[in-house]
């Protein structure tokens, strides 16, 4: 008698473990689809072009702020040279 309660208790523990199974695994492939449509909504969306676009655009801007600022630092080296007094050769 013993042998065949521990036989059906093992039937119920392998009923109960595939339905585990089987749960975990729509569960698995809810989430995954889910997570392919989230994925594919955010491929179609615009954000990510735009912000390509805004990066560019920034670079691009700090590229001229730097040109402009270092124009000026040559500018004012030379301006500077320039008002130097020149040597006095004659005074020798």
């Amino acid at each position: 008698m013993s042998k065949h309660t521990d036989f059906r208790h093992h039937k119920i523990g392998a009923h109960d473990a595939e339905g585990l199974k089987n749960f975990w695994e729509k569960v698995i492939q809810e989430q995954t689809k889910q997570r392919e449509g989230e994925e594919s909504r955010l491929s179609k969306s615009a954000l990510n072009k735009l912000r390509h676009e805004w990066t560019l655009r920034l670079e691009g801007r700090a590229r001229q702020v730097q040109a402009h600022t270092k124009k000026q630092n040559e500018q004012m080296t030379l301006l500077s040279i320039e008002t130097l007094p020149s040597p006095d050769k004659t005074v020798a």
